[in-house]
């Protein structure tokens, strides 16, 4: 079968805090032709600078603040999408660029806030969840067990069930919070931060990790990769949640800002329960949500729009 040429228009997050998306790129490059453009302009004068004319044009965090502007989509021959990270930032605003642009191809971390807040392009949506590197950063390191509680991570007031943890659980013998490091890029100086494989590390350390979907009931990243390192999470459930294959009491401990303190609890004494549940969640994200399986189902949805 024939490779797609593809060109994607992002950002550098090669030294991110969290490069997922350049995971992504990385494992297209090996099942595309893949183009990588970092800086903003007319897609009509990038096209022409290119050596292989695209089959599809991919625009990464289209209208957020961390990849490049790009003119002139309304006037593409060549099929194109998006890809939408934060849909709750200048939601009428991107709404209205989405119709101007006639893009027909939008694709979306999150399925249910999309329908939500985007109802009138529904048709138009591809639901193309988060994803974890199993290969060199997420998995099983199998370190001892010595945290008992771990909660890391952003505690903006989008988090409030995050901010209650901390409140409630800081003190108690066995919790360890590591304040988030900022969204900012990092070098191979910036040892003493919790990122890359330190930070998936430390996850693995912990018999526990605490955690919410915010405000907007997100079934964020945070999810992936705690199950991916072979940790009990406890966190909110959704129906999203449920639909991606995270079952509470199956693959992680569901749980509320009223339970989760008896649950943390719960799950410390009773060690059997609480390795079988972060098994199976461990199981479930490594052969379904692994980066090298998003990039395949990917592929998969562009060969059908083409």
């Amino acid at each position: 079968m024939r490779r797609i040429k593809l060109l994607i228009t992002t950002g550098d997050f090669s030294r991110w805090v969290s490069p997922h998306f350049h995971y992504l790129l990385e494992e297209l490059a090996r099942i595309t032709d893949l183009t990588i453009w970092h800086k903003s302009g007319d897609i009509r004068d990038i096209v022409k600078q290119l050596s292989l004319q695209p089959d599809f044009i991919l625009i990464n965090e289209y209208g957020e603040k961390n990849s490049p502007k790009i003119s002139g989509l309304q006037s593409l021959t060549i099929p194109f999408g998006v890809y939408l990270h934060d849909l709750h930032y200048d939601i009428e605003q991107r709404k209205k660029a989405l119709m101007n642009d006639k893009v027909q191809h939008i694709f979306s971390y999150y399925r249910d806030k999309f329908l939500h807040w985007f109802p009138e392009l529904s048709d138009r949506l591809r639901w193309l969840p988060h994803h974890v590197n199993t290969t060199e950063v997420y998995k099983d390191y199998g370190l001892k067990k010595e945290i008992d509680w771990l909660l890391m991570g952003a505690t903006y007031s989008c988090y409030p069930l995050r901010n209650q943890m901390i409140k409630e659980m800081e003190g108690k013998p066995g919790f360890v919070y590591h304040r988030h490091p900022g969204y900012r890029n990092y070098n191979e100086k910036d040892q003493e931060h919790f990122i890359g494989q330190r930070y998936a590390m430390e996850m693995n350390r912990a018999k526990m990790f605490l955690t919410c979907d915010s405000i907007f009931h997100y079934p964020l990243r945070k999810y992936y990769e705690v199950l991916a390192c072979n940790t009990l999470l406890l966190a909110p459930s959704s129906n999203e949640l449920r639909d991606l294959g995270f079952i509470p009491g199956v693959h992680f401990a569901g749980v509320s800002e009223a339970d989760f303190l008896d649950k943390a609890e719960y799950y410390l004494t009773h060690e059997s329960e609480r390795k079988e549940i972060a098994k199976m969640g461990y199981d479930m994200v490594q052969s379904t949500h692994s980066t090298v399986k998003r990039a395949e189902q990917l592929v998969g949805m562009l060969r059908d729009i083409l």
